[in-house]
């Protein structure tokens, strides 16, 4: 579990508040001007891909499983034969209890075999409707606060490594599992694909809280001292000032900057190490 990265976090210590430049040494920088950005947080999950309204079958009465009529992937009828159990025991005999399809659809999944013992509360079978494939994930409780339907996400499966399937979340579960202390989610496909099949492994991006108009700049452009955050700003002489800013939350190395700077204004964010208040620098964003 992973993805969205919140906070400001630690940062990098260098010539910050009280430092001067005391030389008239140029240094080479790297620069941003700041124009208002967009910052997309997401959550990274697994998930397994099911037919939608899967249904489980259970026998009517306890006994020994005789005969399975069906195979995993078999499609079935609503009142198609799939099982016999014979509840017979050792001195009484009984005739054997059919087990009947209670809806339409596929066998997705088929856990006993012959002679196995079961009761009334044993699944024998799965059935689902494989034309339409939802995705079921578990969330962690600490991430729950974002989830809503409709939700934006993109799905990679193993057998297609260099591809991305897009679908959205269709259901939010309204409780947290007290073992696993997750909540799940379903998501449905934006399109269907016959090379999905139930069953697969998946690997989720949940699109979640998005930043627009925001003042984004690379998270080692920010200095930390004392537990304040600061960055240098590029005046129009080539030289640099301390700016101390209010970070909001990190994604991929990139972070939101709350307070402290405005469009516009160009920040240094390569090359902070050798800088002190009043530098003087050089741009080489533009070289090679």
């Amino acid at each position: 579990q992973g993805g969205m990265a919140g906070g400001p976090g630690a940062g990098r210590g260098a010539g910050l508040p009280g430092a001067s430049a005391l030389s008239e040494t140029v240094h080479s920088v790297k620069t941003q001007i700041l124009e208002p950005s967009v910052l997309q947080e997401y959550l990274t999950m697994n998930g397994n891909i099911q037919a939608n309204n899967t249904i489980s079958v259970y026998p009517e009465i306890g006994g020994k499983i005789t005969k399975v009529y069906v195979t995993l992937g078999s499609n079935v009828k609503r009142g198609d034969l799939i099982a016999e159990i014979d509840p017979s025991t050792p001195g009484t005999y009984y005739e054997v209890s059919p087990v009947y399809a209670p809806i339409s659809g596929t066998i997705t999944a088929l856990p006993l075999t012959v002679g196995t013992s079961v009761n009334t509360s044993t699944s024998i079978a799965q059935i689902g409707n494989i034309t339409q494939l939802q995705i079921k994930a578990n969330v962690p409780e600490r991430d729950i606060a974002v989830l809503k339907t409709d939700l934006k996400a993109d799905v990679s499966l193993v057998a297609y490594k260099n591809e991305t399937f897009s679908a959205h979340v269709i259901r939010v579960s309204p409780i947290v599992d007290e073992v696993s202390r997750t909540k799940e989610i379903y998501l449905a496909f934006e399109q269907d694909d016959s090379r999905i099949n139930a069953g697969m492994y998946s690997k989720i991006k949940l699109y979640t809280t998005t930043h627009e108009n925001a003042i984004v700049i690379p998270y080692d452009a920010v200095l930390t001292q004392s537990n304040q955050s600061y960055v240098y700003v590029v005046a129009d002489d080539s030289t640099v000032s301390v700016r101390k800013v209010e970070l909001g939350v990190n994604v991929d190395g990139k972070v939101e900057v709350l307070s402290g700077l405005t469009f516009g204004e160009k920040v240094v964010v390569s090359g902070t190490q050798s800088l002190s208040n009043g530098a003087k620098i050089k741009d080489v964003s533009q070289e090679n």
